[in-house]
């Protein structure tokens, strides 16, 4: 994936979440890092295949996912549930359906596969030493950063 498709995913992840939460958002500014260098605990990974390979990864900490799931369920728990999480899952699952639109829109060629679920950990050990754009957005709930990781061929 190259530096240039990371825009249409921020500025997703923004309109969804003004969208679906309703809150204000603040970007931050991108940053280049190392896989060994994600925050949170909470990660749902969605790999983006033909065009540009990789992965889009959205991740916060897990007080912010409950506080968004709360939203979406118009519910007042301390923890997550499985619903809880299949809820952050189709939050990420918008994000990146509108950004791979707006770029297919734009005469590219890109899938997505199906949102998967981890924590920033297991990501982390299994993609090692990988460099990553990272746009942290900063909401009331918390932050949140879309993630960018770039495959080599």
């Amino acid at each position: 994936m190259r530096y240039e498709f990371i825009g249409p995913f921020v500025s997703s992840t923004m309109q969804v979440l003004d969208k679906v939460v309703q809150c204000d958002i603040t970007r931050g500014s991108l940053s280049l890092v190392s896989s060994r260098d994600m925050h949170g605990e909470i990660a749902v990974m969605i790999e983006i295949q033909d065009h540009a390979p990789g992965s889009i990864i959205v991740n916060m900490n897990r007080a912010t996912a409950v506080s968004i799931s709360n939203v979406m369920n118009g519910e007042d728990a301390d923890s997550l549930s499985m619903l809880d999480m299949d809820s952050i899952a189709e939050l990420a699952n918008m994000i990146v359906g509108n950004a791979v639109s707006t770029l297919n829109d734009l005469g590219f060629d890109f899938r997505m596969q199906t949102p998967k679920v981890l924590t920033t950990e297991a990501i982390s050990s299994h993609r090692t030493g990988l460099e990553i754009f990272q746009v942290p957005l900063f909401t009331e709930f918390g932050e949140i950063t879309v993630n960018a990781l770039m495959e080599e061929h």
